[in-house]
């Protein structure tokens, strides 16, 4: 097969039109207006980059605020972070009250993980833009949010928050960012902190729950689960369910979910669901399908309702109507990874080009994510054996979208394709860029521990990671397969152990049944690894462990 001839059109059409090195080119002669006009014509051909760069060259030539403003948002849109960053700074020059540009300017260099300057940014926005100071911190928490820098977003809230310590408000936003960036400590600190200050605050009170959940502390969170769930809240009971399930007591689970299903209101259609994703794990597809067909009523839950009504079609080998249900989830967090398994499954049905065309259509809606659909396609062509090509295209891709996010993306599929200074060589140029940030760091080191003789320098870049996320699953699992290769097997399995209880995850049952055979316990390496793959069993890691150790 060759490169996919049209996806995404919008990226290709700017590879096609786009020498590598315009964008690094100065800026060419002429007024604000002829700027303004080449740059609007780079645009109409989707040369990202070239547009960009002459929006800002425009920009530099006027006096205009909304010549600024269009700059920024063209390079937004069109994922030129460097260039909307530039221009977001020339807008606010131009209008310094401007509250948009600010939010601009400031998510901007968040996304750069230039943290101090981020939080100054969202200080002034914080000042100057809310009189109500305490609604102001829950827009911020909103913002910060949706944003994928979540360490980076929760060290900004803490260092606002800091300024208004009799706030609950301030409080409740650093301690729900602390547990959304997985470190549990300080969300439980700064949740106790807003509680203090307002005592029974509901949803200060979940938010504590999920940090106690997440950290592995399940007693204490099913605990105080249940005595938010005794207030009657529909919510509260909801999310007690979950923890119920989350602790194994699925019979209670399921007697409060379906308690709330069969009471209607606001909660009945996410009981509805809940009951048939665990009908679909236990292979109970026809009732699987009487609960979806009960939350099909609120058009609230279309988009779930789809993705469960994809995964019963897969379950019933009916892989062309899962592709096309799969391919109609198009808004919400699992639009990307529906759009991809749609995308593989026409590919292995032997229609690429309808495939391509389908998802060419949903890049063409959500330019915002190229970089995770480029990405996702160029692990589907190595899966496919097909490795040059899938470099190749991130490879192109990059020139389009200067992306860290894309070009660690590129550094996982060198080193699966064994090509491990390459990929080492992409990780360090990001972790250059991104000094603090766990997960680049946990990238670096984790390869280098597994892939190379430095391990002492891979876990020391773990150990960096662990510190600043200490609740993730995967960096406790990078920290644990570190001191085993360091021939540290009993302290690397406690690792691997909590890192296997929080996420059950297949990498992490390869690396911890792997340290269970070196210390001499095969039986117990088999059963977890039988345990594992009836779970997963086109586990890659979790395969080639179990062939590793094949009699």
């Amino acid at each position: 097969m060759h490169m996919p001839a049209r996806l995404p059109a919008a990226l290709l059409l700017a590879l096609a039109a786009l020498p590598a090195t315009a964008a690094r080119q100065g800026c060419p002669r002429g007024d604000a207006d002829s700027l303004l006009a080449a740059a609007e014509h780079a645009l109409a051909r989707a040369a990202w980059p070239e547009a960009a760069r002459r929006y800002a060259c425009a920009v530099a030539a006027s006096a205009d605020a909304a010549v600024a403003e269009r700059a920024t948002r063209v390079a937004w849109d069109k994922l030129q972070l460097e260039r909307a960053v530039e221009s977001a700074r020339r807008w606010l020059e131009l209008s310094p009250a401007n509250e948009v540009a600010r939010r601009y300017l400031a998510t901007g260099l968040l996304r750069r993980y230039d943290e101090d300057a981020a939080a100054e940014q969202f200080r002034l926005l914080l000042d100057t833009s809310y009189a109500d100071r305490a609604r102001g911190y829950l827009v911020l928490l909103g913002i910060l949010s949706a944003e994928g820098n979540e360490t980076g977003a929760a060290r900004v809230m803490e260092r606002l928050a800091a300024k208004d310590p009799t706030l609950p408000e301030a409080q409740f936003a650093a301690g729900t960012l602390w547990q959304r960036a997985e470190h549990g400590d300080q969300a439980i600190a700064a949740l106790d902190r807003a509680l203090a200050l307002k005592p029974g605050w509901p949803q200060a009170e979940y938010a504590r729950v999920r940090a106690l959940a997440a950290q592995g502390r399940r007693g204490e969170a099913l605990a105080a689960s249940a005595r938010l769930a005794d207030t009657g809240d529909p919510l509260m009971r909801l999310s007690h369910a979950w923890q119920l399930l989350a602790a194994d007591r699925r019979d209670e689970a399921v007697a409060l979910f379906d308690d709330l299903r069969r009471g209607g209101g606001a909660v009945a259609s996410e009981a509805a669901l809940a009951l048939a994703s665990i009908a679909l794990d236990e292979n109970r597809l026809d009732d699987a399908d009487r609960f979806v067909l009960e939350a099909d009523r609120d058009p609230e839950q279309t988009q779930n309702v789809r993705w469960l009504r994809a995964r019963l079609a897969e379950e019933r080998g009916d892989t062309a109507r899962a592709a096309l249900l799969y391919q109609a989830i198009d808004s919400g967090p699992r639009a990307i990874a529906s759009q991809l398994r749609s995308f593989r499954l026409l590919r292995e049905q032997g229609s690429p080009e309808l495939a391509e065309m389908l998802l060419d259509d949903f890049q063409a809606d959500s330019p915002a994510d190229t970089a995770d659909v480029v990405s996702g396609v160029g692990a589907i062509l190595v899966d496919e054996g097909r490795r040059g090509e899938a470099i190749a295209f991130l490879d192109r891709a990059l020139e389009v979208l200067p992306d860290d996010g894309l070009m660690l993306a590129r550094g996982f599929l060198l080193e699966r394709i064994d090509r491990v200074p390459e990929a080492v060589a992409d990780m360090r140029e990001v972790a250059k860029r991104r000094p603090n940030d766990p997960m680049t760091l946990n990238a670096l080191g984790y390869t280098l521990v597994d892939r190379t003789k430095s391990v002492a320098e891979g876990t020391a870049l773990i150990e960096r990671a662990i510190a600043a996320k200490p609740d993730s699953y995967a960096i406790q699992d990078s920290m644990g397969w570190a001191l085993v290769q360091a021939g540290r097997l009993e302290e690397g399995k406690g690792w691997l152990e909590r890192a296997w209880d929080l996420s059950e995850d297949p990498e992490v049952a390869a690396h911890l049944g792997e340290t269970l055979w070196r210390m001499g316990r095969r039986e117990d390496a088999r059963r977890l690894w039988d345990e594992a793959l009836a779970d997963n069993p086109d586990s890659p890691p979790l395969k080639r462990a179990i062939e590793r150790r094949a009699p």
